[in-house]
């Protein structure tokens, strides 16, 4: 990600602004996608995941789940289907050899569902070759730098939908 450059670049000046981001992703994400979640703590990895799965059309209430590492929530993708939310959260995860403990293939092979997953970094070489990489920077006090970055064809797909999605054309 270093010198790299995202696809596509954003800046969102409030929560609700980012909320917005993710509803319009949510709403072009589709069955088997990953969305890997990088930025500091407090930065809207989680706004983002709320909006994500209001574009979901998911009913019950999403926040982090840092205690328990992934909750799923059920809700519909763009195309009417059904589709379950695998939300995680790695942030207390140590090493490596705790991810094996709580199963996250499980979720990642999942076929019918999306995985979004905030600290993904914490993976290490888990991580999914192909996936959809999002850096949200601080930029001042609730403004945020929201980078996308494609990791494989499917992922530029999702992200030349996101921009007809919120710019039209």
């Amino acid at each position: 990600m270093n010198a790299e450059r995202p696809t596509l670049d954003l800046i969102s000046h409030s929560p609700q602004q980012t909320r917005n981001v993710g509803l319009h992703l949510g709403q072009v994400l589709r069955p088997g996608d990953v969305v890997l979640l990088f930025g500091e703590v407090g930065s809207g990895k989680t706004a983002l995941t709320q909006g994500i799965a209001q574009g979901l059309q998911v009913s019950t209430y999403v926040q982090s789940p840092t205690f328990t590492l992934v909750v799923e929530h059920e809700g519909v993708d763009g195309d009417g289907n059904p589709v379950t939310l695998y939300h995680l959260d790695l942030y207390r995860i140590e090493d490596a050899g705790e991810i094996d403990t709580f199963g996250h293939e499980e979720y990642l092979d999942d076929p019918s569902g999306i995985v979004v997953i905030e600290w993904p970094e914490r993976l290490g070489v888990l991580v999914p070759q192909e996936h959809l990489l999002m850096a949200i920077d601080y930029l001042a006090d609730t403004k945020r730098k929201l980078r996308f970055f494609s990791r494989g064809d499917r992922y530029e797909e999702r992200i030349q939908a996101f921009r007809k999605e919120v710019f039209g054309g």
